[in-house]
């Protein structure tokens, strides 16, 4: 496997030592020149799954590739099942996820071992149908299934129907003549097995070729056993009554059960496709001098696009002309409009509701905002809850079961209470047809679908369901200052020189060192130089970050540094003469940063940040639900107490580089505390690896880089509680989903089996089907309901 982020002997050893300590692993060599890692491990004791687990831990990551496949026919948790199991084995794949309810197949992949088209060779072995995934594409053939289903589930149930109006007058004092009835029974099912029928009998061989049993191999069993014995009679083999009807009916029920299932399924995921919907395809641009409309596809970075009152934008960018009001809620969930101007950056799928811009394009197509928040939002989809892989378990072994309390349910008809062949038959088949793994295997992954969909509508981008459970179990929330707690714009409040310079000596001194930082506080005083003297400040000659520390610089071969007074200590500068200041400064909120070049001190800038708004009202809601809020911070620990004094927070940790930050989430992890971590997600990284839950502030335009489990595609901390009450929505409709599926099973098999015979109630094979697909339904529009649902 090829490594990322190995650049010396000690990597090297760490990538060794990290690896060869997992249980199953035979030998590690890892080669830095070539960035690879040859690992043998045994199969049966360790998964590839682990070992990228295991270089990740250390601070490393494995190159591997992320497809997202659609298979047309996975249409049940048993192909999910056996997809994943099949695929996990395949060397090189380190990870797998089915979702039958998109039909997508998300894979990770070890690209020195295995290639996509490796995996869709395999998926054609077992009889799937598998090709790359296109959202258009993807949504046409949820489209094409869906009039599929329709025009089946009209034509079954029209035959059905009247196969058994032909029966009832048979039975009835009008009458039908037998033969007749027997042609047209034969006729009708026959047309039904052939056509809507098949894919149950192809579903139920398909399973069969990879040693399993499914909700197909069900429904063929029961509708194929009830259909032979009609033929048999109908030939004369055997002496009994014919069930075409109940045959037909069975096919018609399922079928029209599929397609209601198919649509609220469709309502599930409507989130992905709203949001790619929104990109409109063409787009006006400033070319040759005048304005000309040009196919999306068309539109290059650097172009100018014009946008016009009820138009949508196409590209992410920053606007050079115009004003004008727009709608981000896609984005935001925020429904008021917000004004843009000059400078600001504005993106993909937003609609200019109020006035006209000119944008110049940063990001187009798959690369912008839009499409890649569509994009995360459609593989966290196809991820599975744990609490899911332990139903899909129990679905597989519940499929045996049925069959198996079929068999003896006919054995006990028919040799044990001699009931006769045909009515033990008809108990039989009943059982089989009125089992329904499927409700069991929709239960969790449907709400899930549509729990990430309400999720993006609000602006909270789930990279990872599992990050759903997780937020359930958090009693602690840990949260960043700067750009999480305070907007992240800094701007200089103050310049202080000390003895025998000046406050211009100081600030272009910062201002040299800090040019090449991407820090807030860097910005802050590159922008007051700037509006102090029109210009920016010289280049230096040399330039280097310190994490937690500040930046270090060299100007005409003598250093600057500018940070705190841990890292003018390392510069042996004597900070005494400023002290006093810079406490009161602190003291105030402010941020205080020191300016040396060599080891004279030059004199200090303190910057000041604005809290959030809404973050009072959310670390107020926090605590409502019995959540403890606590600050992580760089900053000094005077300047965090007065920002965490002014919100209420008691627990502050300051002057923490991002290593330190990590360990204080590690330690409280062993306290028995579950830690949600909010922060920036860059110097906040470590810390949101760490945590059980990483919440990434983003600003939209960077949100696919993002360090966190769940990205707030606009920093708001209000969205922390939405997030919670969607996470808590979700597992309580989720644990509904399953004790409906669960309780309909254990009431049904038995009266289905016979059990209320002496009672005088049966089940009929053709009533059994429907019970089966109105169980699936009710589950899927619960989870349709769920996905509706506008949290507050």
């Amino acid at each position: 496997m090829r490594i990322i982020g190995m650049h010396c002997a000690t990597c090297v050893t760490t990538i060794e030592k990290v690896v060869s300590g997992i249980r199953g692993v035979v030998g590690v060599q890892a080669n830095l020149a070539s960035n690879e890692a040859l690992v043998t491990y045994d199969p049966s004791r360790a998964s590839l799954r682990d070992i990228v687990r295991a270089v990740r831990s250390a601070g490393y990551d494995v190159y591997r590739e992320e497809v997202v496949l659609v298979v047309e026919n996975m249409v049940s948790v048993d192909d999910e099942s056996i997809v994943e199991s099949r695929l996990r084995g395949v060397p090189g794949v380190i990870d797998a996820s089915a979702s039958h309810v998109n039909k997508t197949l998300i894979l990770s992949l070890n690209p020195e071992t295995v290639s996509v088209d490796d995996v869709v060779e395999i998926l054609e072995g077992m009889g799937y149908r598998a090709r790359v995934a296109r959202e258009v594409r993807l949504e046409e053939f949820g489209r094409v299934e869906l009039s599929s289903l329709l025009r089946w589930s009209i034509v079954s149930l029209v035959v059905g129907f009247t196969l058994f109006t032909i029966m009832l007058l048979r039975m009835s004092p009008i009458g039908f003549p037998s033969p007749y009835y027997e042609v047209l029974g034969f006729l009708g099912s026959t047309l039904l097995i052939l056509f809507p029928g098949r894919r149950f009998f192809v579903g139920a061989y398909r399973a069969f070729r990879n040693r399993v049993a499914s909700m197909d191999t069900l429904v063929a069993l029961g509708t194929g056993s009830i259909y032979v014995y009609s033929l048999a009679v109908t030939l004369g083999v055997i002496e009994g009554e014919v069930y075409y009807e109940a045959a037909a009916l069975i096919i018609a029920f399922v079928i029209t059960g599929r397609y209601i299932e198919a649509r609220a399924k469709h309502g599930t995921g409507e989130a992905v496709r709203r949001l790619l919907e929104m990109q409109p395809q063409e787009a006006s641009i400033l070319r040759g001098g005048g304005e000309v409309r040009v196919p999306l596809g068309e539109v290059r970075v650097g172009d100018v696009v014009v946008v016009r009152q009820g138009e949508r934008i196409p590209v992410d960018g920053i606007v050079v002309k115009g004003k004008a009001y727009v709608d981000e809620s896609m984005f935001t969930g925020e429904p008021m409009p917000v004004e843009r101007g000059e400078r600001d950056p504005v993106y993909a799928g937003s609609l200019v509701t109020n006035g006209w811009l000119h944008i110049i394009a940063t990001r187009v197509g798959s690369s912008t905002t839009l499409a890649q928040v569509a994009k995360l939002v459609s593989q966290a989809q196809a991820g599975k809850l744990g609490l899911q892989r332990i139903v899909d378990r129990i679905a597989g072994l519940f499929t045996w079961i049925i069959i198996a309390i079929a068999i003896a349910t006919f054995t006990i008809w028919y040799l044990v209470v001699g009931a006769g062949f045909e009515r033990s038959l008809i108990f039989m088949a009943s059982v089989l047809l009125v089992a329904c793994p499927c409700a069991l295997g929709l239960a969790t992954p449907t709400a899930v679908v549509a729990g990430v969909g309400v999720a993006a509508r609000q602006g909270i981008i789930v990279r990872n369901v599992v990050s759903l459970e997780r937020a359930s179990e958090v009693n602690i929330v840990a949260v960043d200052k700067t750009g999480t707690l305070t907007v992240g714009k800094p701007v200089v409040a103050t310049v202080i020189p000390a003895s025998g310079f000046r406050e211009d000596d100081v600030l272009e001194h910062a201002a040299i060192a800090e040019k090449w930082s991407e820090h807030p506080i860097a910005k802050a005083i590159l922008e007051e130089y700037r509006s102090r003297y029109g210009r920016l400040p010289r280049d230096p000659d040399s330039f280097e970050a310190i994490p937690g520390m500040g930046v270090v610089a060299s100007l005409d071969g003598e250093p600057i540094a500018v940070g705190n007074s841990k890292l003018m200590k390392g510069f042996d500068v004597n900070t005494e003469e400023l002290e006093g200041e810079a406490l009161k400064l602190m003291g105030e909120g402010a941020t205080v940063v020191y300016v040396a070049r060599g080891s004279k001190l030059l004199g200090l800038v303190a910057v000041s940040d604005r809290i959030r708004d809404g973050v009072v009202e959310a670390l107020w809601d926090l605590k409502r639900r019995g959540l403890k809020a606590i600050m992580l911070t760089g900053d000094k620990s005077v300047t965090a107490k007065a920002v965490a004094a002014k919100l209420g927070i008691d627990d502050v940790y300051a002057e923490l580089d991002p290593e330190a930050k990590s360990e204080v989430i590690r330690d409280l992890q062993r306290k028995g505390y579950k830690v949600m971590m909010v922060g920036d997600g860059v110097n906040d990284a470590p810390s949101l690896s760490k945590a059980d839950l990483g919440v990434a502030m983003g600003t939209g335009a960077d949100v696919s880089k993002e360090a966190g489990d769940v990205i707030l595609v606009q920093p708001d901390l209000k969205k922390i509680p939405i997030l919670l009450s969607i996470a808590g929505k979700v597992r309580r409709r989720i644990y509904f989903n399953l004790f409906w599926a669960f309780a309909y099973n254990v009431i049904l098999v038995p009266i289905a089996a016979g059990a209320l015979t002496p009672l005088g109630i049966t089940l009929r094979p053709e009533m059994a089907a429907a019970a089966m697909a109105l169980s699936s339904i009710t589950v899927t529009l619960s989870s349709y309901q769920l996905s509706r649902w506008n949290p507050r």
